[in-house]
């Protein structure tokens, strides 16, 4: 698992799954609520979006139960983006929000060209966090921020800017959630 948190009783994890969603393998996400002294489930369920991977989910929890997993979603719909879901253990996941959309595609040395006939799902998000203050939940996650792609970095003579590196144009989004 990516993360595990205890909160509320109650010990809640994630970690990446393949999933079928709209007819189609994809990269989901599967939690579970469990009870830490039997083992039992609260909950359990997958996070998914049709044409689209959700990738590397990092968890957090509020002391009264209310939580989050934030992850980077990315696909057709989506260049790589910082999302999240609110998570119950009643409830299970909620719907999907984005956090920060991407506005340009992975080109770094982390991912694979999404258009490429060896597969559609760059290796994303596996710098994730996400953590409760008490009042607040925070995450950060991975997204494209700038869209210099290594074409123009090269032929701006390594600059664009300074919106890059040289070895992946991702950046960090991090966001405070009111739980």
């Amino acid at each position: 698992m990516q993360q595990v948190y205890y909160a509320n009783g109650k010990l809640w994890g994630a970690l990446d799954t393949a999933v079928n969603v709209g007819g189609a393998t994809r990269a989901g996400i599967a939690f579970y609520v469990l009870n830490p002294h039997s083992g039992g489930l609260f909950q359990q369920g997958t996070v998914a979006l049709a044409n689209n991977n959700v990738t590397y989910p990092a968890i957090a929890v509020t002391q009264s139960g209310r939580g989050i997993l934030a992850f980077t979603l990315v696909g057709a719909d989506h260049y790589p983006s910082a999302a999240y879901t609110s998570l119950d253990a009643k409830i299970g996941a909620g719907d999907i929000h984005v956090a920060a959309e991407g506005v340009g595609p992975d080109d770094g040395f982390t991912g694979y060209n999404p258009h490429a006939s060896y597969g559609t799902r760059p290796r994303w998000g596996d710098y994730g966090a996400a953590v409760s203050d008490g009042t607040y939940l925070w995450i950060a996650s991975e997204y494209v921020n700038q869209t210099c792609t290594l074409s123009q970095f090269v032929s701006s003579n390594f600059t664009c800017g300074n919106t890059r590196t040289i070895l992946g144009n991702w950046s960090t989004r991090i966001s405070r959630l009111v739980p």
